[in-house]
C-alpha cells in the first residue's frame, strides 16, 4: 500500500476523491480532454462548459484555489500515478515533450482585477500573470466541494 491511498482515491468515474480536503478532483485535465493549452478566458470557458454539459454528471466545476492546486500537487507520487500516468521519460524540454497530464495550472485567484495565478507542478511554484497574455503550457485540472 502506498503512503498516500489513505489521502486519495479513484472513484472509477473520471473523479479522484481527495479524501482529507474533502475535495473532488477531475481526473483529465483540460490539455488532456481538448488537447490544447487554454489562456485564461479560456479556461473559465472551458469551466462553465463542462458545467453545462455536466461533465461526469456533475455542474459545480470550479477553478482550484491556490491552497487546493498547492495541497493536490504536494502529493508529487500520488498525483503522478493518479493523474499524469505516463511513462517515464527523459528530463523535459520543447523536444521531447508528451502530451498527458500538464504541469501549469490555472487557479480560481486573480489580483488586481487583471492577473490571475497559476501553480506549477512538480516545484509547487505560483506564478501571477496578465489575464490578456495568452499564455502555452497551462491547462485545468477542475474541482468540486464532496
Amino acid at each position: 500500500m502506498s503512503s498516500w491511498e489513505n489521502l486519495f482515491k479513484d472513484n472509477g468515474n473520471g473523479t479522484i476523491a481527495q479524501v482529507d480536503e474533502d475535495l473532488i478532483w477531475s481526473k483529465k485535465d483540460s490539455r488532456q480532454e481538448l488537447g490544447k493549452w487554454l489562456n485564461w478566458d479560456e479556461a473559465n470557458a472551458y469551466r462553465d462548459a463542462c458545467n453545462e454539459q455536466k461533465y461526469l454528471g456533475i455542474s459545480d466545476w470550479r477553478l482550484p484555489t491556490k491552497s487546493e492546486m498547492r495541497g493536490l500537487l504536494k502529493a508529487k507520487e500520488a498525483y503522478e500515478e493518479l493523474f499524469v500516468n505516463l511513462p517515464s521519460k527523459k528530463k523535459r524540454s520543447v523536444a521531447n515533450y508528451q502530451a498527458g497530464g500538464e504541469w501549469s495550472y490555472w487557479t480560481s485567484e486573480t489580483r488586481y482585477d487583471s492577473y490571475a495565478w497559476k501553480c506549477y507542478f512538480p516545484v509547487i511554484k505560483e506564478v501571477c500573470v496578465d489575464q490578456q497574455v495568452s499564455t502555452t503550457g497551462t491547462s485545468v485540472r477542475l474541482v468540486r466541494d464532496a
